[in-house]
């Protein structure tokens, strides 16, 4: 790699992270993704190849960035993009403009020298821009597409346009979620897409097995935002093929067994319990001085405990027990003879939780420039022979413009001024 002298803090910075990535033993070290998409769902998989140790390039349009940039942002976010920060980790960020020659040839030169590219453009923009999947896949025949989609590349509904609310609706999601009460319930994160990206993720994985840049084995992985949340209903799924049964709400509640619920303590703190195998649920019964009702007909089995009446009345047995004492004890009791059972943290609880910091489930990131910092989900799994890690958060757009015109594409200085000072 070309020694390259910066005076732009950022650009020092991303080049000595490109240089350590080339020395370290990540799953996917050595491999270059190109990213072109913008808000959750496509963004995510990216980022989670970027924990993987790929380099990640980051494509947007200097006058339209990525509207992910925008989410969550207030005064009180001091300077901080939320989600962006999150999302945006492990990304060089570059502006490209492609609806002109300049910006669409060094798009093409980029694309020569990815592994991946990831997209959620609509296929008649790629087309008009002269990038349809047909051009790309000519350019480096082993590149691994990754596209992202609301309803996949085929079907009646493949132009429509999606977003994961609609995606979490048409999923059935938002029929079994919430009360019963208060109709369909959406999630209050993007649920749909974030699922979709792990599962975007895992497919260019599984793809990278067969690829070798410019060589062979490019494919294209299709994925759309509301199959991968629906493979979560299978059992709802198999159930009403079967039965018939239409899945409705059942709150906090698990149709396919029971107890499983959230109760309340005298304190009101919430407490979570879920014993749902015959064992677990016969523990808890001890455990409460309840052993009676392990004999009782209405509790016998997962199949009696479930029927309405059944789960009411259980509810109220559990519900009753566990409003007479304060959290910790409830908490200690359960621990002790062990109950399946836990609070209900807040972000504030989080943020300061023995487990997740020893665990390092949060991780404090900061800004390599301003030194602006936050916590973060870190990566949320462990490999014992390599490693998966946040390296920095997501940077300001075009941040990366200069390290990768200049050490990824090898451009001379005018040819890098000339793209990033357009006229």
């Amino acid at each position: 790699m070309p020694q390259k002298q910066y005076t732009d803090p950022y650009s020092n910075f991303i080049s000595e992270d490109r240089k350590s990535l080339q020395n370290n033993c990540q799953p996917l070290s050595g491999i270059r993704v190109l990213e072109l998409s913008s808000v959750v769902a496509a963004p995510f998989a990216a980022a989670m190849l970027g924990d993987a140790g790929a380099e990640v390039i980051k494509v947007e349009n200097p006058s339209a960035p990525d509207a992910l940039r925008g989410w969550g942002v207030s005064p009180e976010s001091k300077g901080v993009e939320p989600y962006y920060f999150h999302i945006g980790r492990n990304k060089t960020p570059v502006t490209l403009n492609l609806k002109t020659p300049e910006g669409v040839a060094a798009f093409k030169d980029l694309i020569q020298k990815s592994d991946v590219f990831i997209e959620n453009i609509r296929e008649s923009s790629l087309n008009r821009l002269g990038l349809g999947h047909e051009v790309l896949l000519g350019l480096n025949p082993g590149l691994v597409i990754g596209k992202i989609t609301g309803y996949g590349m085929d079907g009646p509904m493949a132009s429509r346009p999606g977003f994961g609310t609609l995606a979490e609706s048409f999923s059935g999601f938002a029929t079994i979620n919430g009360f019963r009460e208060n109709g369909a319930t959406v999630p209050p994160i993007p649920l749909a897409d974030m699922t979709a990206g792990i599962h975007l993720a895992y497919g260019i994985s599984l793809a990278l097995r067969n690829a070798k840049r410019g060589v062979s084995g490019g494919q294209v992985v299709d994925a759309s935002l509301y199959e991968p949340l629906f493979g979560y209903m299978g059992g709802e799924c198999v159930n009403y093929s079967v039965t018939g049964k239409v899945a409705h709400q059942n709150g906090n509640e698990l149709a396919a067994s029971a107890p499983r619920n959230i109760y309340v303590a005298s304190d009101h703190q919430h407490i979570a319990l879920s014993c749902s195998s015959q064992s677990t649920w016969e523990n808890l019964a001890h455990t409460i001085g309840r052993s009676d009702l392990i004999d009782d007909s209405r509790f016998l089995t997962n199949a009696d405990r479930i029927k309405p009446e059944n789960r009411m009345a259980l509810n109220q047995v559990i519900a009753s027990w566990v409003a007479d004492r304060p959290t910790e004890e409830v908490l200690s009791i359960f621990d002790k003879h062990g109950v399946t059972a836990g609070p209900v943290l807040s972000f504030d609880e989080i943020s300061r939780n023995e487990h997740y910091l020893a665990r390092e489930s949060v991780k404090t990131m900061k800004d390599p420039v301003t030194g602006q910092g936050a916590q973060m989900p870190n990566v949320p799994f462990r490999m014992s022979e390599s490693t998966n890690k946040v390296r920095f958060p997501g940077l300001p757009i075009g941040a990366g413009n200069e390290v990768v015109f200049k050490e990824v594409l090898n451009y001379d200085d005018d040819k890098c001024d000339a793209l990033m000072n357009p006229k």
